[in-house]
C-alpha cells in the first residue's frame, strides 16, 4: 500500500461501501472491472439519444402547426366562399316564409311587389324626392314587407337585409334605405337584419338605433 494511504479493513459489504465512498476513484475503477465498455458508453449513448428526439419532436411539433395553420386556412376560404350561398338560401327561405319569419313583430306580413315599388321610387324620383342614386340603392333591398306592428297595431313597411354574417355595413345598409323609403312613400318604415351570426359591431348599432334583428343558429 502507498505510503500516506488510508489502510481498510474490509469484513462486511458496509465497509467496502464506506471505502469506495472515501475514494471515488476506486469506485470509477470498480466499474471498469464489473461493466463493459458498451455499458459504461450507455448514458452517454442515451443523453444523445433524448437531444436527438427531443429536435425531433420540436421538428414534428412544428409541422403540425404549419399543417393546422394551413388547414384553419383553407377552412377559412371554404367558410368566406360558402357565405354567399348561404346568404342567398337563407333570403329564399325568408321569402317563401314571411308570416313566420316576421310573425313575432307584425300580425299580417306580406312582401311587396318589386315592380309597384319600382314605380312608386319612379315618381319620388321624378318629383325630386329622391335622387337617382337613392332609387337605385332602395331598390337594392333583398325583401321589403308591408304588415301591421303587433305592439302598436300602425301599419309599417319593413326593408330587409339578409346575410349570412350580419355586420355593421349591412345594418347600415338597412337603416339608409329604410329611410329613403320613408321619404319617398311617405310611410314609416322599419329597418330589420336576418342573418346566421352578428358581429359586436354590428350589436352595438342596433342597439343604438333601434334596428330590428332575426337571428337564427345553423
Amino acid at each position: 500500500m502507498s505510503q500516506g494511504m488510508k489502510e481498510y479493513k474490509i469484513s462486511s459489504f458496509a465497509d467496502l461501501m464506506q471505502a469506495l465512498m472515501e475514494n471515488p476513484e476506486w469506485l470509477e475503477e470498480l466499474r471498469k472491472m464489473i461493466l463493459t465498455q458498451e455499458l459504461l458508453e450507455l448514458p452517454r449513448k442515451f443523453e444523445n439519444f433524448r437531444h436527438r428526439m427531443e429536435e425531433r419532436f420540436d421538428t414534428l411539433e412544428k409541422r403540425v402547426q404549419e399543417v393546422k395553420k394551413k388547414v384553419d386556412a383553407i377552412e377559412r376560404k371554404l367558410d368566406k366562399d360558402v357565405w354567399p350561398l348561404k346568404g342567398m338560401w337563407l333570403e329564399m327561405k325568408v321569402k317563401d316564409n314571411i308570416l313566420s319569419f316576421f310573425s313575432e313583430y307584425l300580425l299580417d306580413a306580406r312582401a311587396i311587389d318589386q315592380e309597384k315599388i319600382n314605380k312608386d321610387l319612379f315618381l319620388a324620383m321624378e318629383k325630386g324626392t329622391i335622387s337617382k342614386e337613392e332609387r337605385i340603392d332602395a331598390l337594392r333591398l333583398d325583401l321589403i314587407i308591408e304588415g301591421t306592428l303587433l305592439n302598436t297595431g300602425e301599419p309599417v313597411l319593413v326593408a330587409v337585409e339578409v346575410s349570412y354574417t350580419i355586420d355593421d355595413f349591412n345594418v347600415q345598409r338597412a337603416i339608409n334605405r329604410a329611410k329613403i323609403l320613408e321619404k319617398a312613400l311617405g310611410k314609416k318604415v322599419l329597418p330589420v337584419v336576418v342573418g346566421y351570426k352578428i358581429t359586436k359591431k354590428a350589436q352595438n348599432i342596433i342597439e343604438k338605433e333601434g334596428v330590428l334583428k332575426i337571428v337564427f343558429s345553423e
